[in-house]
């Protein structure tokens, strides 16, 4: 099930400079025409499906990089930098990048319920931003107390529910545990299952 991974977050920041996932660090130091390819093809897929609700194609060439797996986010920022909106997926559940982007730009423009829905008037107004997820590492709950919560990003696994802290929410770690296990779904004293991430933000107007 889709939607079961596919998780409410808020805004995310820049990797940590060394990554230990290969495709994250290629995408940390992407080509500005790829970096433009996949924000143009988030933004297209995301206003289509405010305005006609309806789900893009995917194009046929692909730039390299978007041929890989990985997981995804796409979000919105309003004037000032206050979220609008933001949804994701931990794990690929897509036959590649490109349809994970358009996948989770429908989510983002239709099933954040957090937010009030999205007005066509105000999509010209809204910052969008893909960020690309490396493979969630597993360690224990000590290692995740001592994460940098400004680097680093965490992932609280609840039975089939995920609670995804990427990095820059918050700069308090007891805060990023607390967070992560709300959004699983989990008590503070629910066994749980801890992994480490790491992200990189690709951003409109930057």
């Amino acid at each position: 099930m889709k939607n079961i991974i596919r998780t409410l977050i808020l805004l995310t920041s820049l990797a940590s400079p060394t990554l230990a996932d290969p495709i994250l660090d290629r995408w940390q130091h992407v080509d500005p025409s790829t970096k433009a390819y996949v924000l143009t093809l988030a933004r297209r897929a995301f206003d289509t499906y405010i305005t006609k609700h309806v789900v893009i194609d995917c194009p046929r060439d692909l730039p390299t990089l978007l041929r890989s797996r990985a997981g995804i986010f796409v979000s919105t920022m309003a004037p000032g930098g206050a979220p609008r909106c933001c949804m994701g997926t931990v794990y690929p559940l897509e036959v590649d990048i490109a349809h994970e982007i358009i996948a989770n730009a429908v989510t983002a423009a239709g099933r954040d319920r957090r937010f009030r829905p999205i007005k066509p008037a105000e999509m010209s107004t809204l910052r969008l931003i893909v960020s690309i997820v490396g493979r969630p590492i597993p360690i224990d709950e000590h290692t995740a107390g001592d994460l940098d919560p400004v680097k680093d990003g965490l992932v609280v696994k609840n039975g089939d529910r995920f609670g995804v802290m990427l990095s820059g929410e918050t700069a308090d770690s007891s805060l990023m545990l607390k967070w992560g296990r709300k959004r699983a779904g989990a008590g503070p004293t629910t066994h749980v299952e801890f992994f480490r991430i790491d992200d990189v933000r690709l951003m409109e107007g930057l």
